[in-house]
C-alpha cells in the first residue's frame, strides 16, 4: 500500500538493483518475514496469494562425515550451527542447523543421500592428499575411516594419507582434532598440515600451505600417482586449484597453459575431485 515500499520492493527486484539487494537483504540477512513485518509492513494480500508467492525451501546439502563400512547403520553429519547477531541486535538462526542441532535423542529428520563423488582410489596403495578447512573436514573424516579400516582391518598395503585441515583458532574451531590426532599415532594419517589462520599477524591458509609443500606435492601427484580431494568455500576451492596449477608449472617447466590441462586432465580421470558450496 506504501508507495515507497512499493518503489523499493521493484527496485530490489531488479537487474539494475542487485548490489541493492545485496546489501539491504542477503547481507543483512533479511528473510521474508522481516520484509512483511519490519522492511515493508504495508503489503497486504489474501494468506493463499502470499504462500503462492513464496519459495519453496530449498534441501540443505551436507557430505557425509562417516564411512558406511566402519558404520554400516548410521549417517554421521558435520554442521556449523548458524546462530548470529544482526545489525539490530536480533539474531539470525540458520533454517537447517538450528533444525538439526534442536532435534532431540531419537528423534526424526527427513534426509535423502546422493551420491558422493567423492571416491577412493581402486588401487589402495595410492597416496591421497585431503584439503578440507573448516566443515570441510567432513569428507576426509569419512575417508581417513575407510583407509584405517582398509589397513588395520583388511590388512592391505594403503598408501599414504595426507591432510591439510584450518580453522581461526586451535582452542576455538579445530574439529576432530582427537580423532585426526588418534588417525596420526597409528600411522592411517601420515602427515597433517595444519593453518590456524588467526594466529599470528599474517593469516594463513591452507592453499598457503600447499603451495609451500610444493615439492613434496609435486611428488605426490605425478611421480606417486596421488588423488586429491578438497572440500569448502568455493572461493578456497579457486585458491587451492591456482596452487596446484603453479605447482605444476613450476616442477614441470611448463606454462601455466599446460599446467591447467594437467591439472583439468587430473579432474577428468577421477584424481582431483571437488565439493565446494558457496
Amino acid at each position: 500500500r506504501d508507495p515507497t515500499c512499493q518503489k523499493a520492493l521493484l527496485r530490489m527486484s531488479s537487474k539494475e538493483g542487485k548490489a541493492e539487494y545485496k546489501e539491504k537483504v542477503m547481507e543483512a540477512k533479511i528473510g521474508i518475514v522481516d520484509i512483511v513485518c519490519k522492511l515493508c509492513p504495508s503489503i497486504s494480500m489474501p494468506l493463499e496469494h502470499f504462500i503462492t508467492v513464496c519459495p519453496r525451501l530449498q534441501p540443505r546439502y551436507y557430505t557425509i562425515s562417516s564411512s558406511s563400512t566402519v558404520h554400516p547403520k548410521s549417517i554421521h553429519a558435520t554442521v556449523s550451527v548458524l546462530n548470529e547477531k544482526r545489525d539490530d541486535g536480533s539474531t539470525f538462526k540458520g533454517v537447517c542447523s538450528n533444525y538439526l542441532s534442536d532435534i532431540v535423542k531419537d528423534g526424526k529428520v527427513r534426509v535423502f543421500v546422493k551420491d558422493s563423488t567423492f571416491r577412493l582410489p581402486t588401487d589402495v596403495s595410492k597416496p591421497i592428499v585431503m584439503i578440507g578447512p573448516g566443515t570441510g573436514i567432513a569428507p576426509m573424516r569419512a575417508l581417513l575411516q575407510e583407509r584405517a579400516h582398509q589397513k588395520n582391518v583388511q590388512k592391505l598395503n594403503v598408501g599414504s594419507n595426507v591432510l591439510y585441515f584450518g580453522c581461526k583458532k586451535r582452542d576455538l574451531d579445530f574439529i576432530y582434532s582427537d580423532e585426526l590426532n588418534e588417525f596420526e599415532k597409528q600411522g592411517t594419517l601420515t602427515k597433517m598440515y595444519l593453518a590456524f589462520s588467526r594466529e599470528q599477524s599474517e593469516k594463513v591458509y591452507v592453499q598457503h600451505l600447499i603451495a609451500k609443500n610444493g615439492g613434496e606435492t609435486w611428488d605426490l601427484i605425478n611421480n606417486q600417482g596421488a588423488y586429491v580431494y578438497v572440500c569448502g568455500g568455493v572461493k578456497m576451492g579457486q585458491d587451492v586449484s591456482e596452487a596446484l596449477r603453479q605447482i605444476v608449472a613450476k616442477h614441470k617447466n611448463c606454462s601455466t597453459s599446460d599446467a591447467k590441462k594437467y591439472v583439468d586432465a587430473m579432474s577428468s580421470s577421477g584424481r582431483f575431485v571437488q565439493e565446494l558450496w558457496a
